[in-house]
């Protein structure tokens, strides 16, 4: 051993070791109510016909024996198979699979007329003063009961607003191919099923936007075609700003494929078929000026013969109550013959 090792090791004799910081233990709830604060409890106490004097170990406790408030001792969870279980026999903690979700509880509210906003704790409260009538007046939604008893909640008038192309444009590109900082935190799963999700996001934009607002019927077709040409021009180039930029700063050499920049329809064939080619079809059929429609016909087939030829089952399209060939359809309206001799 040198000096230095020495007069290190010399210094440090008799010093008590650096005591590592107790790391913080994790509470474990028997129910949900332990989750609460007192004054939470005492509110659910009071909407539940319920002393609000004592401790909150007393106030839990008659609130899980309460008549009311006993339906919502628990929180939902799926049932686990894991060594616990068997060990105790059935499931512990404040999570079971007979517990009430907060979906569970946002349909009760609204089968009872009340608003279905905030956290768990003011979903159970409106509903136990909905029934007890006590412990305040809860929130109630906007609608009325008919003749059969049913809570019918206030349709929100529908908007005739004309689109904006523009922000479908962004809407549409934001969606399809979202940053890295974004895609960094996803799962496989999310990974996996995001092409589903962007089909079903066209199907969104194209039933509110051409559909429920009626641009056909109103003269619009080409305000119509606009949002679908956006839509299918996406899904068949993909993010070919992003291609073309990682091309241009890797000239001159070799350079790997940047990914993420297609949506691939392997797992869409059931939403293709069914929601977004019908809503094709049908503004095809809804189209009057056939110009219009002849100024898509360089879209429709690149759509068709870039993505829709990749695979038989993506051709499917489920019109008038049958299968069909969505090329053949296409080739209907737009012959392919005249795209060859333009």
């Amino acid at each position: 051993m040198d000096l230095e090792a020495l007069a290190a090791f010399a210094m440090g004799w008799g010093q008590s070791k650096r005591q590592k910081k107790p790391t913080k233990q994790r509470h474990s709830y028997i129910n949900w109510f332990e989750k609460l604060q007192l004054d939470e409890l005492k509110s659910l106490c009071r909407a539940s016909r319920l002393p609000v004097s004592g401790t909150k170990a007393v106030l839990c406790d008659r609130l899980c024996s309460g008549e009311l408030s006993s339906d919502y001792t628990y929180e939902y969870a799926p049932e686990k198979f894991s060594r616990a279980r068997f060990e105790y026999g059935a499931q512990q903690g404040s999570k079971r699979s007979s517990g009430l979700s907060n979906e569970a509880l946002k349909k009760m509210c609204r089968e009872n007329g009340l608003v279905v906003s905030g956290k768990r704790y003011d979903l159970v409260l409106r509903l136990l003063q909905s029934k007890s009538g006590k412990g305040g007046a809860p929130k109630r939604a906007a609608g009325k009961v008919d003749d059969e008893g049913n809570f019918q909640p206030k349709k929100r008038a529908k908007s005739m607003k004309l689109p904006d192309v523009e922000k479908i444009k962004q809407r549409t590109f934001k969606k399809f191919f979202p940053p890295d900082s974004v895609t960094d935190r996803w799962s496989n799963n999310k990974y996996k099923y995001h092409p589903t999700d962007c089909v079903e996001f066209a199907n969104n934009i194209m039933e509110k936007e051409i559909f429920e607002k009626e641009l056909f019927e109103r003269g619009e077709e080409a305000l119509a075609w606009e949002i679908i040409d956006a839509l299918l021009y996406r899904f068949t180039v993909g993010n070919v700003e992003r291609r073309r930029e990682h091309a241009a700063k890797h000239r001159g050499g070799m350079y790997m494929m940047i990914g993420g920049t297609e949506i691939s329809f392997g797992r869409c064939y059931y939403e293709l078929k069914h929601d977004f080619l019908p809503k094709i079809v049908k503004a095809m059929e809804a189209t009057e000026d056939k110009s219009v429609l002849e100024d898509m016909r360089d879209t429709l087939w690149d759509f068709q013969t870039r993505k829709l030829d990749e695979c038989r089952q993506f051709n499917e399209v489920y019109v008038g109550g049958e299968t069909k060939s969505f090329k053949d359809i296409l080739n209907n309206f737009l012959p392919q013959e005249a795209k060859e001799t333009n």
